[in-house]
């Protein structure tokens, strides 16, 4: 297979479609000299004659006949592709592929994926709320998302993963019933609802908690935000979930924060991406949107 430049086919066409090298150039806006050169250079990497030469111009060959055929067909192609992808990098025509939890799209994301489809209606977004992090990573590297919203504590052996944050926000205890915890301590009598223990979040807790000497077991475990508020909202114990996740609860009574003397680990919420693979509706859509 011929390494031909597209220029050269894009020479072709415009000279077949124009029959004389006056008119091309215009079009090119290239001289006609350059468009001979580009023309000799056609016909000698094919090994045929392209055109005839006549007096007021020049005529396709019946060699020339047949490739204009399929050069005009595969430029067609490729200007179509050009199009669709030049409308899928702006955002009021693109599409966007975001990968984050459930609990952070509702209290988070949600309001600026409505801001945005106000802004640009027609703009696709698809989101991914129900994977673990390993396999959203692992989307990420297969280019089935564009970038992850998370707050997971990434290990940094990935290659070429970005790491930005765009939040802080507060993780608290939270009961059906309002509690007061005078003396930390008090703390190792409450039964708890957590996340795993492998989890960023829970070993935070932990080592603040080990700073004052307590330590707490947990009768139940869940890596889903919802579930431990439905827990704690029938009173099987204390859960331990992001402020903001249970913000229409506590307005409502629903569920109470629990007081204690000192301030609970914050969570860091990340944009995750890899490096140099942001689409321009991509970066758009961060900029106007989650970095405001």
């Amino acid at each position: 297979m011929y390494d031909i430049s597209i220029n050269l086919y894009k020479t072709f066409c415009v000279v077949a479609q124009s029959k004389n090298y006056v008119d091309a150039s215009n079009k090119l806006h290239i001289s006609t000299t350059a468009i001979s050169k580009n023309i000799r250079q056609l016909e000698s990497l094919l090994g045929t004659t392209l055109f005839y030469r006549e007096k007021d111009g020049v005529k396709l060959t019946g060699a020339g006949q047949e490739f204009f055929k399929y050069a005009e067909q595969g430029l067609a192609t490729l200007n179509l592709g050009e199009k669709l992808i030049m409308q899928k990098s702006d955002l009021a025509t693109g599409e966007i592929a975001i990968g984050c939890p459930s609990h952070l799209t509702t209290f988070y994301l949600m309001d600026y994926i409505e801001k945005a489809k106000t802004d640009y209606p027609d703009l696709k977004i698809n989101l991914i709320s129900g994977a673990n992090f390993d396999k959203m990573i692992q989307m990420l590297e297969e280019h089935k998302l564009d970038f992850i919203i998370d707050t997971t504590q990434v290990d940094t052996n990935y290659n070429n993963l970005v790491i930005e944050e765009i939040k802080e926000v507060q993780n608290i205890f939270i009961s059906n019933k309002p509690i007061k915890i005078k003396d930390l301590k008090e703390l190792e009598n409450q039964k708890y609802i957590l996340n795993f223990e492998y989890s960023s979040t829970i070993k935070k807790l932990r080592n603040i908690l080990k700073q004052n000497d307590v330590e707490i077991e947990s009768n139940m475990q869940c890596d889903i935000t919802e579930l431990r508020v439905e827990a704690t909202k029938r009173g099987l114990g204390i859960g331990y979930v992001m402020k903001e996740a249970v913000t229409n609860e506590l307005k409502n009574r629903e569920l109470y924060e629990v007081e204690l003397p000192i301030e609970l680990p914050k969570s860091k919420i990340n944009l995750i991406y890899i490096k140099e693979q942001l689409t321009q509706a991509d970066k758009k859509f961060i900029k106007e949107y989650l970095k405001k």
